[in-house]
């Protein structure tokens, strides 16, 4: 009975021990607007998050924005969400992902209409999932009253080197476009980035709007599962039921 309790205290120091690492790991999305296209210079506007949620506030943004010289734009909606630290499972809510979704007004004639303003939502963290068998970009705008492009670009960062990996998904008018790539061997906690360029313009002499969206995705392998799992499956029980008709029966023999 003492080697008995001594595994379920053991199993339980283990599981708290999963807990506070992911508590200590946790991170934040942060969300960034930038007029043109390079991201190194000082942001327009910038806010942190939560590890699964964040959004701007619409009044400073376009405040700012117009502060900045680019009056022509407003939104009407920006956030961003995760599922920070990542799943193992495989399909569309595996992996690991980032949410980029907002809906630009432009108006027509006034200042820095013809520049294009980039977003980027940033989060860093993830441990899950170890492998995968692609880092996939999916971009989708809803235009009205503009003509121009939306450029998406996913960007995968290990722990340790450069930028694994960088798609890019371009829609032109209303649609959606998909890509991806294959990441070579990242290590863990690694962080992913949605970089979403907007480039348009009035048609004639109206205002127009432009709903878009971009989700950067690690998609899970699919993987073996481990002996303990495995035996769990086979006798649909749980692990501390199988250890104890283990000892059980080891018990019996001797």
């Amino acid at each position: 009975m003492r080697k008995l309790r001594g595994l379920f205290f053991s199993l339980g120091l283990a599981a708290m021990s999963v807990l506070m690492a992911n508590a200590a790991h946790a991170e934040t999305l942060t969300l960034s607007v930038y007029a043109g296209t390079d991201t190194t210079v000082p942001a327009i506007y910038s806010v942190v998050g939560t590890a699964q949620g964040v959004s701007a506030n619409t009044g400073i943004l376009n405040s700012d924005l117009a502060g900045a010289g680019f009056g022509a734009y407003s939104f009407t909606s920006l956030g961003g969400s995760s599922n920070n630290p990542g799943s193992a499972a495989t399909g569309p809510l595996g992996g690991a992902y980032i949410i980029t979704s907002g809906n630009l007004v432009v108006l027509h004639g006034l200042s820095g209409e013809s520049t294009p303003i980039t977003v980027v939502l940033t989060e860093g963290g993830f441990s899950l999932p170890t492998s995968s068998p692609s880092l996939t970009d999916t971009a989708q705008a809803n235009v009205a009253g503009v003509t121009g492009t939306q450029d998406s670009t996913g960007v995968l960062t290990p722990a340790t080197g450069s930028a694994v990996i960088t798609p890019t998904a371009t829609v032109s008018g209303t649609g959606s476009a998909t890509t991806s790539a294959i990441p070579g061997l990242y290590v863990t906690p690694f962080s992913l980035d949605s970089q979403t360029t907007l480039n348009y313009d009035t048609v004639s002499s109206t205002n127009g709007s432009i709903g878009f969206s971009q989700k950067v995705q690690l998609v899970a392998a699919a993987t073996v599962p481990e002996p303990a799992s495995l035996l769990m499956m086979l006798t649909g029980m749980p692990l501390p039921l199988v250890v104890l008709g283990l000892l059980r029966r080891r018990r019996a023999a001797s």
